[in-house]
């Protein structure tokens, strides 16, 4: 074969390899999850000084739903509750006070034993008065009070303000069990809370020991109004609001695709790995004057380091390892209204946007 068609077909080769190869980078970038974010949506952040969204947010729409949604209110019958009964025309009834046993029963005269469990106090008229019609009294006239709750409790646990063992005094739902914890972690609560339940109560049908787990959607919940997922609660129940467990590192200024980048779990990212991820740089970046913002052991001010991500990326120079919320920022043409005041406070907007959703 000729010397000139020898090359060719060589270059050929090493063209095909080129772009298999980078199909194969490209494939690996698009597995990463990404929160496309520019320098424009910063700046527009720090204009409208909105620095803590996220949790806060969920909770201004909690306490909006619990101005605005009021539910039945009444509290439940367990065993263990401390109730006063009066039956007028009944002398032994007035105002007499009578514990439900372990199974959610009283004993009264005439009619012995009737199960009040999961009823509420006036239902539980109801039903008594009517056995006492179908048997001694005409018309009866029956009055219930709770004087003592004793035994319903939920638990609150996970990213809530506090998190705990709460006693039922009421009928509540979802939300109002999140507001018994005093809300969300703003920047660690997760949209969404799991609601295990202990054992269903008997008058909805459901064995007494049947047992399953909800996933509610707080954003859709909150902030759509789908009020279908906002459950009752019953005793024994748990509410579990979980902790955002996503890290991320940030790549902003003069690259293709700037914005923020999962790390997983177990994964180390370097900076050149943070580039590619990034699409690598514009032909107007100033690679050599690129800076790693990071966050000081305070968890307030952040640290600004100079690196040449030219050099770094030619093997000049030895390949920088980053940290959980590190900002790669690549200076350039497009970015000259990038000042010193933006890049001190850049991961917190970054952090909140995040938080907020540009997705």
């Amino acid at each position: 074969m000729p010397r000139r068609n020898r090359i060719h077909v060589c270059l050929r080769s090493t063209a095909w390899l080129l772009l298999l190869f980078l199909g194969c980078i490209t494939g690996v970038a698009q597995e990463r999850k990404r929160i496309p974010i520019s320098i424009e949506d910063i700046l527009r952040q720090q204009v409208a000084g909105v620095t803590d969204k996220g949790g806060q947010d969920l909770n201004e729409r909690l306490r909006a739903m619990l101005a605005v949604a009021r539910y039945s209110q009444d509290y439940l019958l367990g065993s263990g509750d401390v109730i006063e009964v009066t039956v007028f025309g009944i002398e032994d009834l007035k105002n007499k006070e009578l514990v439900l046993d372990s199974e959610g029963k009283i004993s009264l005269p005439f009619i012995n034993e009737v199960q009040l469990l999961g009823l509420t106090a006036r239902e539980s008229e109801v039903k008594i008065a009517t056995l006492y019609e179908a048997s001694v009294l005409k018309n009866p006239q029956v009055s219930i009070a709770v004087k003592e709750y004793r035994s319903q409790f939920i638990n609150v646990v996970g990213a809530v303000v506090r998190p705990g063992t709460y006693q039922l005094t009421r009928r509540v739902f979802l939300v109002d069990a999140l507001a018994m914890a005093g809300g969300l972690v703003p920047d660690k609560a997760e949209a969404k809370v799991y609601v295990h339940r202990a054992g269903l109560p008997q008058q909805t049908g459901e064995p007494a020991d049947a047992k399953e787990t909800l996933e509610i959607d707080l954003l859709q919940l909150l902030e759509k109004g789908d009020v279908s997922l906002n459950v009752p609660i019953y005793a024994g129940d748990v509410v579990s609001v979980p902790e955002r467990l996503e890290r991320f590192f940030y790549v902003l200024g003069d690259v293709s695709r700037g914005g923020a980048f999962e790390i997983k779990r177990g994964e180390q990212i370097t900076l050149r790995k943070a580039l590619a991820s990034a699409g690598g740089l514009l032909g107007t970046a100033k690679a050599g004057k690129t800076i790693v913002m990071r966050q000081n052991p305070d968890g307030i001010t952040t640290s600004q380091i100079p690196v040449d991500a030219s050099k770094v990326l030619s093997g000049k120079v030895e390949d920088m390892v980053l940290n959980q919320n590190d900002v790669v920022f690549v200076p350039g043409s497009s970015t000259k209204r990038v000042g010193r005041n933006l890049l001190n406070s850049i991961a917190g907007i970054l952090s909140a946007l995040v938080y907020a959703g540009i997705r």
